[in-house]
């Protein structure tokens, strides 16, 4: 890890920054990792973007608690529990929430000289100190576990973000109420059902015909447009996107995934098992579990199965009266860490290397790709013959008509499991 740069002092004082010991220095100043351990964890982190503390923690060669302690001591900070001494709600009101996230702090405590604002990053506390700029009370950092700092971001923001989460979509481009043109769009869906049925009633033979005739249209459109996907496939052969032979090693960067639940009885255990298996390393992997706030049943799930440290839970506000997947999946992407985001559902399994996939792709991707969409297959194909029907469909879909309609250069659908 870099040296870090922090100012403790007045924020208006311009004395030259105070340099501190490397975490790793100081951690094996004080015995808790060996240097042959030190050397592993910086070689990995040559490879991957992650801080060196989460590197340590991911391998097994420290616990959490003492790379907090060592961070403290760096920042010549003082650690706390915001368990046992949570912020005061006012205390939302010292902070904008979008600072908060974006830095990954939140205001802890006050007294007349000083706001303490906890942190578990040093270097992001003294980011937040550049883009506050002078301040009249001085900033001090105090050494948080995250998984503290982001329950309180959302305990002490939530109203805020969820409001912002239900409305980030305009007006006019959301189906959250009939506003804007969705007034124009009822008064012709009213007009187009009137006179439908007035045709039905006065000509119904032509009605009809007509009816028969447009069905039969569409669906040789759209048999056009499979045959012209088959053909374009079977001609581009299955590998149109394989890495190039030239390809170069890069730094693997930080990767997010949400996973909405709803009401999930015994889901919990099966998915953390499932994505357990993933190789990508888990000190750039950050799995967000999205809950409503009303959904006890899910809530008491997850409490009786022990999270991994690169798991984490976010209850999304009850505001409005909203509660649909969009608004949760908007309310847990200000929760994000990574630079790569993704969306699973609960039941999916992905393959073991599906991240190292993903992340290489992006990486050899022209600029103008902005998203993946995962291929989907049923792992219980053999369970049914139900089930066979929906894996030869699901095979047919995926595999063959939506990699043809992108070769094609059409507006490629997409589903439920992407990364962005």
């Amino acid at each position: 890890m870099n040296d870090i740069h922090l100012r403790l002092s007045d924020n208006k004082s311009n004395a030259p920054p105070v340099t501190h010991p490397p975490i790793g220095r100081l951690l094996v100043d004080r015995g808790k990792i060996a240097p042959n351990d030190l050397t592993h964890a910086l070689n990995l982190q040559r490879r991957i973007d992650a801080p060196l503390g989460d590197i340590m923690i991911s391998e097994g060669l420290i616990n959490k608690k003492d790379v907090l302690s060592a961070l403290a001591a760096q920042a010549r900070a003082e650690g706390a529990d915001l368990e046992l001494e949570p912020p005061a709600m006012e205390m939302a009101n010292r902070l904008p929430a979008s600072l908060c996230l974006r830095y990954g702090v939140v205001p802890w405590r006050e007294d007349a000289r000083a706001l303490y604002v906890a942190t578990s990053s040093p270097t992001g506390f003294t980011q937040l100190l550049e883009a506050c700029g002078p301040q009249e009370r001085q900033l001090f950092p105090v050494i948080v576990d995250d998984a503290q700092i982001q329950a309180h971001q959302s305990r002490l923001y939530g109203s805020e973000l969820a409001q912002g989460a239900a409305s980030r979509v305009p007006v006019e481009e959301s189906c959250r109420s009939w506003a804007g043109r969705g007034r124009h769009r009822l008064i012709w869906a009213a007009a187009a059902f009137c006179l439908l049925a007035a045709s039905l009633v006065f000509a119904p033979s032509w009605s009809i015909t007509v009816l028969a005739l447009w069905a039969i249209i569409t669906l040789l459109m759209t048999s056009t447009l499979k045959a012209a996907a088959l053909f374009i496939y079977l001609r581009g052969g299955q590998s149109a996107h394989a890495p190039p032979v030239d390809f170069k090693p890069f730094r693997m960067p930080r990767v997010s995934v949400l996973v909405p639940l709803l009401k999930e009885k015994e889901i919990a255990g099966q998915l953390i098992a499932r994505l357990s298996q993933l190789t990508y390393p888990k000190s750039l992997l950050n799995v967000v579990l999205i809950l409503e706030e009303g959904d006890t049943l899910t809530r008491e799930t997850i409490k009786r199965t022990e999270l991994p440290d690169w798991m984490s839970v976010i209850e999304v506000p009850e505001a409005g009266g909203l509660t649909t997947k969009p608004r949760a999946l908007n309310y847990a992407l200000d929760f994000c860490k990574g630079s790569i985001i993704g969306v699973w559902d609960a039941e999916d399994w992905p393959e073991a290397d599906q991240i190292e996939k993903v992340v290489t792709r992006f990486n050899t991707a022209p600029d103008n790709v902005v998203c993946l969409q995962g291929i989907l297959d049923y792992y219980n194909s053999r369970s049914s013959w139900l089930a066979r029907c929906f894996t030869i469909e699901y095979a047919m879909w995926w595999r063959v008509v939506m990699p043809g309609i992108a070769r094609l250069g059409l507006v490629v659908p997409l589903g439920s499991t992407i990364i962005i």
